[in-house]
């Protein structure tokens, strides 16, 4: 009986489980041979991926994570690249939450050698008027903005081209606002930061307690007011900034060179060794003769008290000089020009 169980084992039990061994050791052999081939495969592909992914292109990166996925699908499960793959895969979609989420934020902006598309382009800043040929550059693929309501994303380089302008409503409520006209360069590089290299601003706010950061190629100042303000901003020849307060009591600071504060009419220039004496300029004729004021065909939201503003400067006023304050055209003075009456 053990015989014929031994027996039966053999013509039976032993050769399903031979066969069965057999069967093993062949898919064993079959995985170490195709875990030989693939793995250098895989190995390149993963620091393909890694490479791009640190360059910001985590689309480019998935898809060489994907490519090493299926050469994987030809290994055996177990095989000790597979949770790499995943595991990069997973850190990969991470990143790019992460970096698309800061990006729309305005927290930060993706360094890539290759541009965004229009299409994911966020609606940080938004187009009030805009007139003449402005182009925007840099971060997404450049464009021409050609009407009102269009999108501004943060990050972005604009260039005004001589016969253009355009106003931009930015920040918390779009109470933050800029226009520009003529011949102008700018960037907004942070939410509440302009970066200004050439041409002629206004900046203003319509909410209380704003604080924003003026740069230029050679001076930077912070501002800060209670109430609404508006400033107009000059770049001057020596890279310096010319600004005029129109609305608003305004603090401006440059780090370690002290700080002034303007009233409605006052003109100041910064400069690297500080800031220059204050100038009183006449208001009513900013109404009239600025192309900042009147080349739009909306006045701007604080136009009325800049004219109430304009009137109470009037009556202060005793004496009245005619004069051009001109350029700075280095970083020590600038040009003032006192015309005698019968000069234009």
């Amino acid at each position: 009986m053990v015989k014929v169980a031994f027996s039966a084992l053999l013509s039976g039990g032993l050769f399903r489980t031979s066969r069965s061994i057999l069967i093993f050791f062949f898919v064993g052999f079959l995985s170490v041979v195709v875990g030989q081939v693939t793995s250098p495969k895989v190995e390149q592909l993963i620091e393909l991926g890694r490479a791009e992914a640190d360059k910001g292109d985590f689309a480019k990166a998935l898809g060489y994570f994907n490519r090493a996925m299926g050469y994987l699908k030809q290994a055996s499960p177990s095989h000790p690249l597979n949770e790499l793959v995943r595991k990069e895969i997973r850190i990969t979609k991470g990143r790019s939450l992460i970096a698309r989420y800061q990006n729309r934020s305005g927290l930060k902006i993706i360094q890539k050698d290759e541009l965004l598309p229009l299409s994911d382009e966020p609606d940080d800043i938004i187009v009030s008027q805009c007139f003449g040929t402005v182009l925007a550059r840099e971060v997404w693929q450049p464009k021409e903005i050609k009407d009102m309501g269009e999108f501004v994303g943060i990050g972005r380089r604009l260039t005004i081209l001589p016969e253009a302008g355009i106003e931009l409503f930015l920040g918390d409520e779009r109470k933050l606002s800029l226009r520009s006209v003529d011949a102008a360069s700018l960037a907004i590089p942070d939410l509440y930061v302009f970066d200004l290299h050439s041409g002629s601003f206004v900046v203003s706010s319509s909410g209380n307690g704003t604080k924003t950061t003026i740069k230029s190629p050679l001076s930077t100042i912070s501002v800060s007011c209670e109430k609404q303000f508006a400033l107009m901003i000059g770049i001057t020849t020596n890279g310096g900034l010319k600004v005029i307060s129109l609305l608003g009591e305004c603090k401006l600071e440059q780090d370690e060179l002290g700080s002034t504060v303007l009233s409605p009419g006052e003109l100041v220039f910064a400069l690297p060794e500080g800031f220059s004496r204050k100038m009183s300029v006449e208001l009513s004729t900013l109404l009239v003769t600025s192309r900042l004021m009147t080349a739009f065909d909306d006045p701007p939201v604080y136009h009325k008290k800049l004219r109430q503003q304009a009137m109470i400067q009037a009556l202060r006023t005793r004496k009245r000089y005619k004069a051009v304050v001109g350029d700075a055209k280095n970083s020590k003075d600038f040009e003032i020009k006192v015309l005698k009456p019968d000069q234009p």
